[in-house]
């Protein structure tokens, strides 16, 4: 069996996404797709791509012109001549975990290192990114030291919980990966770490992802068009491509609907929604922003284009479910 990608890792790095298939320029109603198999990361209460409708009105138009305004712009070029991962943040061994103790261990951030971390090497020290056309650039590396770090980094109190097991590290060593990424396979470095009673390592990427650029419509978000909900970062995509899961954020006293999808050749532009504004009788409505996952249904595999958000326009970036607030 084959190690899994997974999109949600205790380092937490920050993981640009693009994702995407080739379809004809056009408005496409998230419901116009066959369900999605096996959403990869998504919260059990998120709201599904239904019967949404076809995007109408100022949604549909404000989506055309965010596809309009992205496509051949400069933040274009910026975003596809990047280094901007589709697989996940980490890969793990076929067999974790090996108890429901080892999963919590893992999410926790609760290892004990037990061997010497390679050292590092010179500051501002360059790794290679090899692409399958054969180009190639330069990214700073990671250190295992700083990756080790990241996994440690969540370390949380237990209360409520059984959570005495603990994970040990018994070596570290570089490696590389071949990825999906927005310019096609690519062959990164990594580290990979090898817990104790795992045939297999834990292994994460030694580079991070290149930030997104803003869109060309960032200075100008949608505002006035009522029911319009921005996207917050991505949480995962169908393995057969066509349900994109993201979360969308609102106030405390709507609810979110079922979002709705505007598709061009190029560019898929997430468009989400919330009901109108409701106070339950003999309540208070708080000002806190909240988030909640919904699932976007295409019509086609993804394939190469770009997601983009409807309120800023910009590219949506991979976010862990943990760093989403779940």
């Amino acid at each position: 069996m084959r190690s899994r990608a997974v999109r949600v890792s205790a380092i937490l790095l920050g993981v640009s996404l693009t994702v995407a298939g080739c379809g004809a320029d056009g408005v496409r109603t998230a419901s116009d797709a066959p369900a999605g198999r096996g959403v990869l990361v998504s919260g059990d209460d998120a709201v599904a791509a239904g019967d949404a409708g076809r995007p109408s009105g100022a949604a549909a138009r404000r989506a055309a012109e965010v596809a309009r305004a992205w496509t051949g712009s400069a933040a274009e070029r910026v975003w596809r001549a990047g280094y901007r991962p589709l697989d996940g943040a980490a890969w793990l061994p076929p067999d974790a975990f090996h108890s429901g103790g080892d999963k919590i261990a893992f999410l926790r951030g609760h290892f004990d290192l037990a061997t010497r971390l390679p050292a590092p090497g010179p500051d501002g020290q360059q790794a290679t990114v090899t692409w399958s056309d054969g180009s190639s650039s330069g990214r700073h590396l990671l250190t295992a030291r700083h990756v080790f770090d990241g996994l440690v980094r969540s370390r949380s109190d237990c209360a409520g919980v059984d959570c005495d097991r603990r994970l040990r590290v018994t070596a570290v060593k570089a490696g590389t990966r071949t990825l999906a990424t927005s310019r096609g396979r690519a062959t990164i470095p990594v580290w990979e770490f090898t817990i104790e009673g795992y045939a297999q390592p834990f292994t994460y990427p030694a580079i991070s992802p290149d930030q997104p650029p803003e869109g060309p419509q960032s200075g100008q978000p949608a505002s006035g068009i009522e029911g319009l909900a921005a996207g917050v970062g991505w949480n995962g995509i169908s393995s057969d491509g066509l349900v994109l899961t993201t979360r969308v954020a609102h106030g405390s006293c709507v609810d979110v609907l079922p979002g709705q999808v505007y598709e061009t050749g190029n560019v898929v532009v997430l468009i989400g929604r919330v009901g109108p504004w409701r106070l339950p009788e003999g309540s208070l409505c708080d000002a806190a922003l909240r988030t909640t996952p919904a699932r976007f249904r295409l019509s086609r595999p993804l394939g190469d284009r770009t997601v983009l958000d409807v309120v800023r326009g910009n590219p949506l970036a991979l976010t862990p479910l943990g760093a989403a607030g779940r």
